[in-house]
């Protein structure tokens, strides 16, 4: 079984689908079935059989984490989440004011050298679209909605935009160092059939209220 914090942590049960509301510093998946280090572990204890994972989420991203206990699942859910009709919101905090309060970008991702990715012309396509919920101090809460799902798309695309999340250590120099972790949360999920929703954790409300915004505009 889960360790109690966890079993808390399910949002949803049903018709093979489970729904966690995954915490920070914790990859969605190990290195092996056997690595305790990761969310599917603990749900493969808990459900006392295999559990696939339907998508993955960076260790420091907190939210909706899915996934199915039939493998034959993994492929149909994945195809709903990529559906026109699915929408995959995420909220952020990121540095600065941003000159706009809804931004559409088209922007290629791809290997800029050998070891970091980014904006790059011969890139795979990659869609963001990005909404201004609240400023404060500096600092915005945004909105994004991604509708490709690249490698560490939102991080990528804000810090082209000039906005980089707060705790960003990969795509801003020098890296920023005011929070622990990137301040990237996975927050609403619109699929066939299926609408959910995880609240922004308690250390990103601390960080917006540090940053003079008001997280319930969320």
């Amino acid at each position: 079984m889960l360790k109690p914090p966890f079993e808390l942590r399910i949002l949803h049960e049903a018709d093979s689908l489970l729904v966690v509301d995954k915490p920070p510093r914790l990859p969605t998946s190990g290195r092996d079935l056997n690595d305790p280090d990761c969310l599917q572990y603990w749900l493969i204890q808990r459900h006392g059989g295999m559990v696939w994972v339907a998508h993955q989420l960076d260790a420091d991203t907190t939210g909706l984490n899915l996934f199915v206990t039939e493998k034959r699942l993994v492929d149909e859910l994945r195809l709903k989440m990529a559906a026109p009709s699915a929408r995959k919101r995420y909220l952020a905090l990121v540095h600065g004011l941003p000159a706009w309060d809804e931004r559409d970008l088209h922007a290629p991702i791809g290997k800029i050298d050998a070891r970091s990715l980014g904006v790059h012309p011969d890139g795979k396509a990659a869609r963001s679209a990005f909404r201004v919920l609240a400023r404060g101090n500096n600092a915005a809460l945004v909105e994004a909605t991604i509708f490709t799902g690249r490698t560490h798309q939102i991080r990528i695309h804000l810090a082209h935009l000039g906005h980089p999340l707060f705790g960003e250590e990969w795509y801003v120099r020098p890296a920023c160092t005011e929070h622990p972790r990137q301040a990237l949360h996975a927050w609403r999920m619109e699929l066939p059939g299926v609408s959910l929703y995880a609240p922004l954790p308690a250390d990103l409300v601390a960080l917006a209220a540090r940053l003079g915004i008001d997280a319930t505009a969320a």
